[in-house]
This record gives structure tokens, sequence and C-alpha cells, in this order.
């Protein structure tokens, strides 16, 4: 599409992913807390995500070609008509008081898949509709979506659960309700496919060609290096917090879910903040967010007080809200529309890959330093953070 044909912002393209992670929230939710309830363990749900994860990622490996090589309006519109449909029949066959274990990994397994192919294609179409001065500002105000939605699930959720005649079919009428809802506004969108310039290739050909694009483009290789890097402080964090609360603060539910609030605020902060944003994105940019991240994170660690606790969450949220608009941007503007999708489903790999490195490395630290781990997650970031970016600042001077 022309620049002078595309848009300043996309109501329904703004509308449908904010209603999908709703929808999503709301499912997680449910599946949380009335599985346990049903259960009586946290070991089977531990489970169904664990499978779910994987799923994920192998989801990704062909999420990529098929985005790039098919009509990315109607890639979205599809995954969502599976994933409502998923959740309709498993609403008529689920027993309540006994869920079918295979059942929920069956119907989590769809949902990611779906998530693979949805993510992406969203994330490719934006740069095919959206004015490319207007990039920064939309996304933003996406990533501002995605974080209310984050905040408002459980909140809704809670609201729902005094209601005692409902149970976890209503929740999988809901969200199957949010997807059909997505999908009508996925049809609104005035989107029309050119077909790929180039032959369609084999899915392991299409991806090979996908990884040997981004080794062509040196702004490509050091967002995927640095987002991953830093995915796998954002899963440090996630196991931080909650120990935070059990080993200093008494195990106290309510101050928890206060941290969570503060960083679901904290990105939507965040997203805000680049709203406004019209001049272009450079990684310089996001190293100069990396470092004060960093540095008030070392900060964080010298004091244990629950308040430092709280203004740690806010300014996790902040910043990784920040950083993911940028580089999301960064991305849309950098990558060929032919290439958008491959590129995102490998950028996505990296990350839902290096997450679980993360979990397992600071499992064991945080049990070792406690509170100090904060210093050193943000000791690390800035030392692994400033290496790349002088291993690829060199690199540049020898290519030249």
């Amino acid at each position: 599409m022309q620049e002078i044909n595309k848009k300043r912002f996309s109501w329904p393209l703004f509308l449908s992913p904010f209603i999908s992670r709703l929808g999503d929230g709301l499912y997680i939710f449910g599946l949380n807390w009335f599985i346990v309830k049903a259960t009586g363990a946290a070991a089977q749900l531990g489970i169904v995500q664990g499978i779910g994860g994987l799923v994920l990622v192998l989801g990704d490996l062909f999420a990529g070609p098929l985005v790039d090589n098919y009509n990315r309006k109607w890639v979205m519109i599809l995954s969502d008509l599976i994933s409502a449909i998923a959740c309709l029949i498993l609403a008529l066959l689920i027993d309540i008081r006994h869920p079918v274990f295979y059942q929920l990994i069956l119907l989590t397994s769809i949902l990611d898949i779906g998530l693979a192919f949805n993510f992406p294609a969203a994330k490719a179409i934006i740069p095919e509709l959206i004015k490319q001065s207007n990039l920064t500002r939309f996304n933003a105000w996406i990533n501002t979506a995605f974080n209310f939605a984050d905040i408002f699930a459980p909140l809704l959720g809670g609201v729902l659960l005094t209601f005692k005649w409902l149970n976890f079919r209503a929740f999988l009428v809901i969200n199957a309700g949010s997807f059909l809802l997505s999908l009508f506004l996925g049809l609104m969108l005035r989107y029309h496919f050119r077909g790929s310039q180039h032959k369609q290739l084999s899915i392991l050909t299409s991806l090979r060609d996908g990884i040997n694009y981004c080794l062509q483009h040196t702004v490509l290789v050091q967002m995927i290096v640095v987002d991953g890097l830093l995915n796998i402080f954002y899963a440090a964090l996630n196991l931080l917090m909650p120990y935070e609360v059990n080993h200093y603060f008494g195990g106290n539910e309510k101050l928890y879910s206060y941290a969570l609030s503060l960083m679901a605020i904290g990105g939507l902060v965040g997203g805000l903040s680049l709203a406004g944003q019209k001049r272009v994105l450079h990684m310089n940019s996001v190293y100069r967010d990396v470092i004060t991240f960093s540095c008030l994170l070392i900060l964080s660690g010298l004091f244990v007080h629950y308040w430092v606790l709280l203004a740690a969450a806010t300014v996790y949220g902040f910043f990784m809200s920040r950083l993911g608009v940028q580089m999301i941007t960064l991305v849309q503007n950098e990558t060929s529309v032919n290439y958008l999708g491959r590129v995102f489903a490998i950028w996505f790999l990296s990350v839902d890959a290096l997450h679980p490195v993360g979990n397992f490395i600071f499992g064991f630290i945080i049990d070792w330093l406690k509170h100090q781990t904060f210093s050193l997650i943000g000791g690390l970031m800035l030392l692994l953070l400033l290496l790349v970016r002088r291993a690829f600042h060199v690199k540049q001077k020898k290519s030249r």
C-alpha cells in the first residue's frame, strides 16, 4: 500500500489485539483459579502451561513463513476463528468438577498456536496500514492497551468470581466471544494483499531465507540479541518479586498484588511516554533506556524496604513497555514488508527460547543473594548490553 493511502490510526487494528488480550487474560485467570480449586494442587496447571509454552516456541518456527506468504489479515482472522471454536467446543465438553487433563492441554496448545500466528501477523500488517511517521505512536498506543488489559483482566475476573453461578465454562465462553469480536474487527480492516513478490518457498527454506535476511541487517541482529538478553533478566525479575514478598514481607498476597498492579501501571505510563514520539527511533535510544533501567535496579538492591520493591516494580513495567515499543518500531522501519513475518517470528522465537534460561539460572541465584539480586541483575544487564553495543560498533567500523 502506498504511503499516501495509509492512515495515522486504525481503530480495528488497535482494538482487535486489545480484546484478544483481555479474553486471554480472563482465560488464564479462570484456568489458574478453577483448575487449582478442582485438583487441589498446582502441578497439573504447571504441566498444562509448560506444554503450552513449548507449543508456542514450535509455532514460532512455522508462523513467519506463513505470515509472509499469505494474506496477513486472513491469518489473523483464521487464528481467531480456530481459537474461538476450540473454546466453545471445550465449554460444551468439559466436566467442571473433574476437568480432563488432555482436554486442557489440547485447548491451551491450540490457543498458543493461534497466538504464534496471530501476533506476528498483527505486528507485520501495521506498517502496511499505518504511515511510517506514526508507527512509534501507534505501537505505543497498542502497547498501552495491552498493559491496560493486563490490569483489567484480573480485576474483571475477580468481579466475575463473586457470581457463584459462574464457572470455568463461562470463562471459556467469554474468551470465545473475545476471539469472535476480534475476528469481526479484523474483517473491518481495509487491507489489500498484493501477494508475495517472491516465489513461495517451503517452510524451512523460507525460514532459512528469513534468517539470512536478518544476518544481512546489523540493526536486526543487534535488536534480537539485545531483547534476548533483556528477556533473561525479565524472567529473573518475575521470579524475584514474589520471592521478595514471601521472604521479607510475610508472604502477604495483597502486597504482591499491589506490586503487580504498579508494574502494569508503569507499563501504561511507559507506553504513553512514546505516544507523542515523532522523531525516528534508533538503537541508541534503546541503549539509553537500558542504561537508566540498569542503574535504577542496582540502586534497588542497596535497600530492603517494601517501598523500594514497589518502586522497582514500577520501573520494571515502565522500561519493559518503552523498550518493547521501540524495538517493535525499529523492526517495522528496518525490515522489508515481504520479510516482516519471518523477522518477527525469529525475534519471538529467540525471546521465547531464552526466557526459560533466566528462570533456570536465577532460580538458584535468588536463593543465594536474596534482595541483592536486584543489583546483580542491574549490573549484569549494564555490562552485557554495553559489551554488545561495543561489539556491534567495532563490527560496523570494520565493515566501512
